[in-house]
């Protein structure tokens, strides 16, 4: 694969898991938010740079895409993020209304949604946090069997750039050290097209 992997750090987050283009996303989706309690090797995403349905209340988040997502720097980092690329990791967020307190979340593999049977994700805002702060991330597996990964979404980074408390908290439990998806990748121009089109 010729994508440019580069190695960052969390500390410095702030100064390039930045919005590159303008789109109206929501005030409550802005920032870099830390996955905390995720148990696979990903740390932090942004839905920056997304384009926002606003009628259908909705943004396909490319996992893929550079500086959307961060893995760590080792060998189960590298896999993760290998298979995400290779496998064109998407997730379709559809929000319930015009609140955006709730919302459904479908991967999507290769470009086909995965059926709600299988794996069905929600996320919702926590009721202490209205303003997107807290998000929790909840997970049924094959009609509830399981509810494995399930972890919670806090924002690290407010819309201004500016770091929150959540910030520090999240520091020394994770390691400093990052892997992204580079800028400059020549998948960035066809995954936007493709999020435009899995937004119909």
């Amino acid at each position: 694969m010729t994508e440019l992997i580069e190695k960052k750090q969390l500390n410095n987050i702030a100064t390039w898991m930045i919005p590159i283009k303008q789109t109206n996303l929501p005030s409550v989706l802005k920032g870099v938010f830390f996955l905390d309690g995720n148990p696979l090797p990903d740390t932090c995403i942004t839905m920056y740079n997304l384009e926002w349905d606003t009628y259908n209340r909705a943004l396909v988040l490319p996992v893929f895409a550079p500086l959307q997502w961060t893995f760590h720097n080792s060998i189960p980092g590298w896999i993760l993020l290998r298979l995400v690329q290779w496998f064109e990791v998407s997730y379709k967020i559809q929000f319930e209304d015009e609140t955006l307190q709730q919302a459904q979340i479908i991967p999507i593999l290769l470009g086909i949604p995965i059926s709600r049977s299988i794996v069905n994700f929600t996320m919702s805002q926590d009721k202490n946090s209205l303003n997107g702060d807290i998000w929790h991330r909840k997970n049924l597996w094959f009609g509830g069997l399981s509810r494995a990964g399930e972890y919670t979404l806090r924002r690290v980074v407010d819309e201004n750039g500016h770091y929150t408390p959540a910030f520090n908290d999240m520091l020394p439990r994770v390691p400093n050290e990052c892997l992204v998806i580079g800028i400059n990748s020549k998948d960035n121009a066809s995954s936007n097209i493709s999020n435009s089109q899995l937004l119909r």
